[in-house]
């Protein structure tokens, strides 16, 4: 009878567990069913409409911008050579009109002639502020291009030298494995202070006020890596981390060491670059005029958390579908992941601790002290003129009236290759010069930019600053619509746009 019991309570159980197996498929095929529009609903706003549009269309298909006859896409400027660079301006405004963009400038020198140069969209995400020629944006690591030419200008007369190292210019460095650290070691990353071991000390935007203190802190970081106590005419062994923040607060403090004037890079910039050509906007640390903040710097607009984390979850192949999706949607970097870890060795370079996020590099606080590695506030015409003298290496535009840019000989110092060793930071093998941009003749691979000489740099959130001696160009892109992280060197807007530009030259000149 025990047995027969027994043998009844197991086939109880069974029918009680698949009851139960049912009743879970049955409520989760409810579910499914329930949420089935939500999900047609969000996969249809996924695909129809671009990042930038206000959470009100997103979200509920209300207020949705469109670009029509009545409401056209602001667009103001120089746009000249139309029947070569056309598909560089449909494609700009396409940008718009499929809200992958939303305020911005373009910028394109050719053999140091103006050739694009736009204002379009607006400041905000109604459109209701254009975006126009008096706009001023911040472009975050695109400044570092202008910080190497500011260095460059330094070596030309003679008060810095790239081989030199950082001790002869501030004794006070050569301690904690620092001692060897040259001068070009900080332009290419390769000096092992890529973040500050704020555990002993507390790092805040007010801190940076107190320039004694800050100057002893950053003096005393240890070497990350420890690797820079060989002679320095010995076989060098060398690990890049990419001083994402650190590197102008380290250049700041060796150029107001050896500036007569003990002047900081953006003085110089603003002393002398804006002097020597007028039509240059280059603003490092707090406007000059207060309202400027207000009047001018346009906001920037964060790419959607919710789109992040589709991208993160979401298949690729869904993704990049033609029907629904992006066929040319880039795959988010490797550093979206490591950002999370903020334990990381990239979050601790990317995101010190009063810098948690993007947009804490924007505050008025942050900009209150100069940090030239990321707190630039320009435009694309001022990048791309920049860029199109440095493709005349270094020399004017308009020699009868604005001086060179650099010595012939400097250009090639300055530009002549160092390495191109694998950053522990962004995980990617990036072939620098001395003067710390990239140079590089597979810049983006495959189409009309393989084989190019491609130098400059870029920064967060999309903008571009490059130039091509070959070609005679100077380019830039500037947008407010802070992209997805695709790229440690801008993102598929400014990619897409170089390379149509490069096409067109090429087209012009005859080389296709």
């Amino acid at each position: 009878m025990k047995v027969k019991a027994t043998q009844g309570t197991r086939q109880d159980a069974r029918k009680e567990v698949g009851s139960s197996t049912t009743a879970a498929r049955s409520s989760f095929l409810k579910w499914s069913f329930r949420l089935l529009p939500v999900m047609l609903f969000t996969g249809y706003t996924y695909s129809t409409r671009g990042p930038f549009q206000s959470y009100a269309c997103i979200t509920f298909n209300r207020n949705c911008r469109s670009f029509t006859p009545e409401t056209p896409l602001h667009l103001e400027g120089t746009f000249e050579r139309q029947q070569y660079y056309g598909p560089v301006l449909d494609y700009y405004t396409k940008l718009f009109h499929h809200h992958d963009d939303l305020g911005g400038s373009l910028a394109v020198f050719v053999e140091g002639k103006p050739v694009i140069d736009l204002f379009a969209g607006s400041k905000d995400l109604e459109g209701k502020i254009p975006y126009d020629n008096q706009t001023l944006q911040q472009v975050y690591s695109s400044g570092k291009a202008v910080e190497g030419i500011v260095i460059a200008r330094l070596v030309q007369k003679g008060l810095l030298d790239y081989e030199a190292k950082v001790s002869q210019y501030w004794p006070e460095f050569a301690v904690n494995g620092k001692e060897e650290v040259r001068l070009v070691d900080v332009m290419v990353h390769e000096s092992g202070v890529f973040h500050l071991d704020d555990d002993r000390w507390d790092l805040t935007w007010e801190s940076l006020k107190e320039s004694e203190k800050f100057s002893e802190r950053l003096a005393r970081q240890r070497h990350y890596f420890g690797q820079t106590d060989q002679p320095a005419n010995s076989t060098r062994t060398a690990t890049r981390a990419y001083q994402a923040v650190s590197r102008g607060w380290y250049l700041n403090e060796i150029v107001r060491r050896e500036d007569p004037q003990q002047r900081t890079i953006g003085q110089i910039a603003h002393d002398e670059l804006m002097h020597d050509y007028k039509d240059l906007e280059l603003h490092y640390a707090h406007f000059r005029n207060p309202l400027d903040w207000e009047s001018r710097l346009s906001p920037m607009v964060d790419y959607p958390v919710v789109r992040i984390v589709a991208r993160l979850l979401i298949p690729r192949f869904i993704q990049t579908n033609k029907y629904f999706g992006y066929p040319d949607l880039a795959p988010l970097h490797a550093l979206v992941g490591q950002l999370i870890r903020k334990w990381s060795v990239s979050s601790k370079a990317l995101t010190p601790r009063m810098a948690p996020f993007a947009h804490s590099f924007r505050t008025k606080e942050a900009h209150a002290t100069e940090s030239t590695s990321f707190s630039l506030k320009t435009n694309a015409h001022t990048l791309a003129k920049l860029a199109a003298m440095m493709a005349n290496k270094g020399a004017s535009l308009d020699p009868s009236q604005e001086p060179d840019l650099l010595s012939r000989k400097i250009y090639e110092e300055a530009t002549s290759f160092h390495s191109n060793l694998p950053c522990t930071i962004t995980f990617e093998t990036i072939p620098l010069s001395r003067g710390g941009w990239v140079k590089t003749r597979d810049f983006y691979g495959d189409g009309a930019l393989k084989g190019v000489l491609v130098q400059g740099w870029g920064g967060a959130g999309g903008s571009l600053v490059l130039w091509m001696e070959e070609l005679g160009i100077g380019f830039s892109y500037v947008t407010n619509a802070f992209g997805a992280a695709e790229a440690v060197l801008g993102d598929f807007r400014g990619k897409n746009l170089l390379e149509k530009v490069v096409q067109a030259r090429k087209e012009e000149l005859g080389l296709l």
